[in-house]
């Protein structure tokens, strides 16, 4: 399935379960400002949106059930996955401008930054959906994002867009952006494993078998 098609996937979610996708972005920014419980519960965001799941929508208390679950792993996740964009980071700050000796790496910097923002946030989805360990997360992701570096990059860049609208706008940066982020890297992340994602709009097979006898007693003799 193409990219853009599995983005548009992640936001047709986001709108079909805005209210309950809502309600856990709300329940996620008091997880992230107690610190404690914000890795837990960003794994928890990231479970809740799973698209396999659009039917029968888990309820707040899975939520919170799998924020708990989830704590150690998202700290040890955490941990391994943010040091090298945090040292990017900073050889930006600090090298991007006024300075002739680094500056040419910034655009390599950026690129390397892109990958393991796209790492970090691929093992969230692998953890949280395939129910892995934080090391095997991070090394299942980085063999999607080796796989498909084109695709991640397209990814990180539409979630930083959606962030910096939500921030200008920051009504939809409080109330759903988090949630949507979850579910348009759920959607890619599913695609790349080769996991299918069922449309519950599709007919079941005894549906689809009636229609055709339907449409063959019709235009048969």
């Amino acid at each position: 399935m193409g990219t853009v098609r599995l983005i548009g996937r992640g936001l047709s979610d986001t709108l079909e379960h805005l209210l309950a996708f809502s309600l856990l972005t709300l329940g996620w920014w008091v997880a992230v400002l107690l610190v404690v419980p914000g890795p837990g519960a960003t794994l928890a965001l990231f479970g809740m949106a799973d698209p396999r799941r659009a039917v029968d929508r888990p309820e707040w208390r899975d939520a919170v059930r799998a924020t708990r679950r989830n704590l150690r792993r998202g700290w040890a996740l955490a941990l391994l996955a943010a040091p090298l964009p945090g040292v990017l980071l900073w050889n930006l700050s600090a090298y991007a401008y006024g300075s002739d000796r680094f500056g040419w790496l910034v655009p390599l910097w950026l690129l390397m930054l892109g990958l393991l923002v796209a790492v970090g946030l691929y093992a969230c989805a692998v953890t949280a959906l395939m129910d892995q360990p934080a090391w095997d997360a991070l090394k299942g992701a980085a063999v999607l994002v080796g796989f498909r570096p084109g695709r991640a990059l397209a990814t990180v860049l539409v979630s930083w867009l959606l962030v910096a609208i939500g921030g200008a706008l920051l009504v939809p940066l409080v109330m759903f952006v988090p949630a949507l982020l979850a579910a348009l890297v759920n959607r890619v992340v599913l695609d790349g494993l080769g996991v299918p994602v069922p449309d519950p709009l599709a007919p079941t097979e005894e549906r689809a078998r009636e229609e055709r006898t339907r449409r063959v007693s019709k235009f048969g003799p």
